[in-house]
C-alpha cells in the first residue's frame, strides 16, 4: 500500500524547500505544528527512502570572474525533469552526474566574492564579521559593521536577550 502525503508532510517538504538547513523547531514554526511531530514525519518520510538526502544548492556566480565554472544547478535540473515529466532513473543519473561534475569542480582555494551586509559592496581582504545567534554578518570596513549595529541594534539586542548572550561582535 503506498503511503501518501497529506497537508503535515507537504508543509513540512515545502519548509525544507525553501531551506534544507532549516531545524526542526524552524520547520515548526514555518507550519504551525509541534517539532516532535515534525521530527517524527521527517524520520518517515527518511525511512520510506522519500527523501534521500539534502543537497545544497551552489551559487556559482559569487565565484571569482578568473576562476569561472559553467555549470547546470542542481535545481534546474530537477525543474526541467518535472516540466517534462522525467521522473525516475533517468532524472535521477542527470543529478548524480551533476554532483560528481561540482565535486570534481569543487576544490580547496576556490575563491567566492562576499558582497558587505550593510552597502552591498565587495569585500576586498579579511571581512568585518558581525555574530548573532548563529548568523556571521560581513562587512567591508568596520564603518559598515558599525552602521549596521546602529541600524539593527533593536534586533541584534533581542537576539541577544532572546539568545542568551550567544550573540558577540568579532572583527
Amino acid at each position: 500500500m503506498p503511503l501518501h502525503l497529506d497537508k503535515i508532510d507537504t508543509a513540512i517538504l515545502k519548509s525544507l524547500l525553501q531551506d534544507g538547513r532549516k531545524s526542526f523547531r524552524q520547520i515548526s514554526r514555518d507550519t504551525g505544528m509541534t517539532t516532535p511531530t515534525v521530527k517524527a514525519r521527517y524520520e518517515k518520510l527518511v525511512n520510506v527512502g522519500f527523501i534521500k538526502g539534502v543537497l545544497p544548492i551552489f551559487d556559482f556566480e559569487k565565484i571569482e570572474s578568473n576562476a569561472a565554472i559553467n555549470l547546470l544547478h542542481i535545481q534546474d535540473i530537477k525543474e526541467s525533469s518535472r516540466t517534462e515529466g522525467n521522473f525516475g532513473k533517468n532524472q535521477n543519473n542527470t543529478i548524480k552526474h551533476e554532483i560528481i561534475d561540482i565535486e570534481k569542480r569543487i576544490t580547496t582555494g576556490l575563491a567566492i566574492n562576499i558582497k558587505c551586509d550593510f552597502c552591498d559592496g565587495p569585500v576586498y581582504g579579511k571581512p568585518r564579521i558581525l555574530k548573532s545567534a548563529d548568523i556571521d554578518r560581513f562587512f567591508c570596513c568596520t564603518s559598515c559593521k558599525l552602521g549596521y549595529a546602529e541600524k539593527y541594534r533593536g534586533r541584534i539586542g533581542s537576539i541577544k536577550r532572546k539568545y542568551d548572550g550567544k550573540s558577540e561582535m568579532d572583527e
